[in-house]
């Protein structure tokens, strides 16, 4: 890790009443005192605000670039470790910029993304996966996504995975004692201690591990596809769900010719809400390709919205559609329920009965929803939740290599080779908490950062 002194702006672009500029570094307070005359260099207090003008240089002739208030976090009680001052300046453009062009001109440099944050990682004050909460919470969407990533950053998941690698250990241990030091081989954990242990230790990880699908969902969304029929109310649906006319709506058939699509929050879940063309036979050759696009997406979707009319009487070509959806996840909708129904419905299997014309029945629709991807996992305090893929894949390794070293086990094979498995099983568990994780992974996580984090 550099010792150099690094600067960024650390709120949104943009107006606002307050923004913050960032300087982290062994030198900080001496490059921050080049630039605000109000700081007494030697007896500078930790966590202590305060008041001044911010300079564009130490010298007599330099000119006042904003009025400011500053609060200097001397190491190592800030987020980096090392001394840390935020400049909390009025929230122009042009003002923002010009403070950070006097820090980077008087010794500071322009901070990578996410370098702050890196700088806590490789300082010891954070773990990798709590480096990526860090990144979780600022691209939180829902209540679901923000707790996920709050108890993320607050150890849960490290602590988790951190016990899960001790009883690792212990086993590597007293196998490799028995391998070594024979005469003690009653002092090691036998053969069957470690098999029945490892039960509950698989037992645990699985757990773990089936939280993945549901933090994939909170964090990234669901690919939501609104299908059906011309004419049936897909467009009004679109735009029912998002509170806006945002798809056009008419009469005629086949208004809808391209895929739409608009991203809405319902409940813990954001839906990747896309409105397609209607399905029907065509001589059309644009809404032709419009068809073939709704099929698309329909197979590459995780769930469907599909809409049926139910002022109007059913269609074969309906269930042909659904026929051809079998294994995908469907919320069959009969629309248009604010008008009389006409007549056979009586005998169609649906999901949900709405008027998306005045959003009747749309809180139950989404109230379906959450609970099919949400799962109740958020009912308690302490439920962690694996919500990047990196972490799925590494722990799904190491319960594969601790089935292996168990069948091992049972299989009587040598002792150093089933140490080898629970090495692999340990080793990739340390790549979640980056313990053992190559350089070009911790780059890859941190260059997706913003510049002030």
């Amino acid at each position: 890790m550099d010792s150099d002194v690094i600067a960024a702006i650390a709120t949104p672009p943009g107006v606002g009443a307050v923004g913050i500029i960032r300087i982290s570094g062994k030198d900080a307070i001496k490059v921050f005192g080049r630039i605000f005359r109000n700081l007494p260099q030697n007896k500078v207090k930790s966590h202590q605000m305060y008041y001044g003008h911010i300079y564009s240089g130490p010298n007599v002739n330099d000119i006042v670039i904003d009025e400011v208030m500053v609060c200097c976090m001397l190491s190592p009680r800030s987020y980096t470790t090392e001394d840390i001052v935020e400049i909390y300046a009025h929230g122009g453009m042009a003002t923002v910029h010009a403070v950070l062009e006097a820090t980077i001109n008087n010794g500071a440099r322009l901070a990578l993304p996410g370098e702050f944050t890196k700088r806590a990682f490789f300082n010891g004050r954070i773990n990798l996966t709590q480096a990526e909460a860090v990144m979780d919470l600022i691209s939180a969407k829902t209540d679901a996504a923000r707790y996920a990533g709050l108890r993320q950053l607050g150890g849960g998941l490290s602590r988790r995975i951190s016990d899960g690698r001790e009883q690792l250990l212990t086993w590597i241990a007293n196998i490799e004692l028995s391998i070594d030091y024979p005469e003690h081989e009653e002092e090691a954990m036998n053969r069957e201690a470690i098999l029945y242990q490892s039960q509950a230790w698989l037992d645990d990880m699985n757990i773990l591990l089936k939280t993945s699908n549901f933090g994939r969902v909170i964090r990234e969304g669901v690919k939501t596809v609104i299908l059906g029929r011309p004419n049936v109310g897909k467009s009004t649906l679109l735009n029912a769900i998002i509170g806006e006319d945002r798809a056009i709506v008419h009469e005629i058939p086949g208004t809808t010719r391209d895929v739409l699509a608009e991203q809405v929050r319902v409940g813990d879940v954001v839906l990747h809400l896309m409105d397609t063309a209607g399905i029907r036979d065509t001589e059309d050759p644009i809404e032709s390709i419009g068809v073939d696009k709704s099929y698309k997406v329909a197979q590459e979707a995780e769930l469907i919205l599909y809409v049926m009319d139910r002022s109007a009487p059913p269609e074969s070509e309906d269930m042909k559609i659904l026929r051809g959806l079998e294994g995908k996840h469907v919320l069959v909708i009969l629309n248009k329920c604010d008008l009389p129904a006409a007549a056979g419905w009586s005998d169609v299997e649906f999901t949900h009965e709405v008027s998306a014309y005045n959003r009747q029945g749309l809180d139950s629709l989404f109230e379906d929803i959450n609970r099919k991807f949400c799962q109740g996992l958020l009912s308690s305090d302490d439920t962690d939740i694996i919500t990047r893929e990196r972490h799925s894949q590494l722990l799904r390794a190491a319960i594969v290599c601790v089935r292996r070293a168990m069948d091992e086990l049972r299989l009587g094979v040598e002792e150093d080779l089933v140490s080898i498995s629970l090495r692999e099983a340990y080793t990739a568990l340390g790549e979640i908490l980056g313990l053992e994780v190559t350089d070009d992974i911790v780059e890859r996580i941190f260059s997706e950062f913003c510049v002030g984090k």
